[in-house]
């Protein structure tokens, strides 16, 4: 790789990459990049100092999670290569320049470093404060947080700050984490404050994306943020076509994701 002209762009490529792999070294930073061992120290220094990395003997990796982090984390082995075929799925849909609301979850997450780790210029909207977080790692991404109450489960804003920032922003597509998704009863949540949130995105949204995992479509929560028929597309890892056909009649497009050696997007 080429010199970075500018620190701030090195650091910024260096905090995306510890993101994306977890951890670095100091000497394949030094040849990625072609700086020199001080270069490379300081810049590690000056991450831990901004508290975007740890530093550890001969490199540095993402902070220690604690708390609520490690309970987000566990929830990301669930379902985990589902969501990060549905991610890679519904990143092939989104579009250079355009401003995207994205909720907070997993796999909302997990579409966030499939973003992160192009250099599309986007415009992106969250109440997620891990997915604002890592959607910082790229200069090239225009990323609001939308303020309200932090909830320690979901790591994701809510309340009237965060419902009336949402609905200041004009979007071209919602890409909306269901935790139920079924024909009759809808996108489900068990909080009415995640279904007011998914309601707003849908309203002010060109196009509404749900993001599910097949046992998601099995699944149905207390309340309903608004009809199957109101969303645009599923994305989802189910292969069973008795489901799909369900959705499809309704009147929604369905993205089946597929594993990444497939190379291959069924679109129906």
């Amino acid at each position: 790789m080429k010199k970075n002209k500018f620190p701030s762009d090195r650091q910024a490529a260096i905090q995306r990459k510890i993101l994306l792999e977890g951890s670095v070294s100091v000497e394949a930073l030094v040849s990625e990049f072609d700086v020199s061992l001080a270069t490379i120290r300081r810049d590690l220094t000056f991450l831990e100092q901004q508290g975007m990395a740890r530093r550890t003997h001969g490199g540095a990796t993402s902070r220690v999670q604690h708390g609520a982090d490690q309970a987000f984390a566990q929830r990301e082995q669930v379902d985990s290569e589902a969501k990060s075929m549905i991610a890679r799925a519904a990143f092939n849909l989104v579009k250079s320049d355009q401003t995207l609301f994205m909720n907070d979850g997993t796999t909302v997450l997990a579409l966030a470093r499939e973003i992160v780790a192009s250099d599309m210029p986007l415009t992106l909207v969250t109440p997620g404060v891990n997915i604002a977080t890592a959607l910082s790692a790229n200069t090239a991404l225009i990323a609001y947080l939308a303020g309200g109450l932090v909830r320690h489960k979901t790591l994701g804003t809510s309340g009237d700050f965060t419902e009336q920032m949402l609905s200041f922003f004009n979007a071209d597509t919602a890409f909306i984490a269901a935790e139920g998704f079924t024909v009759n009863d809808g996108l489900t949540y068990s909080y009415e404050a995640d279904a007011k949130i998914a309601r707003i995105m849908k309203a002010k949204a060109v196009q509404t994306v749900i993001l599910a995992a097949e046992r998601k479509l099995d699944q149905r929560d207390r309340i309903t943020a608004f009809p199957a028929a109101e969303a645009n597309v599923l994305i989802t890892d189910c292969q069973d076509e008795k489901k799909l056909s369900a959705f499809r009649d309704s009147g929604i497009e369905i993205v089946t994701a597929k594993p990444r050696h497939l190379a291959v997007v069924d679109q129906y």
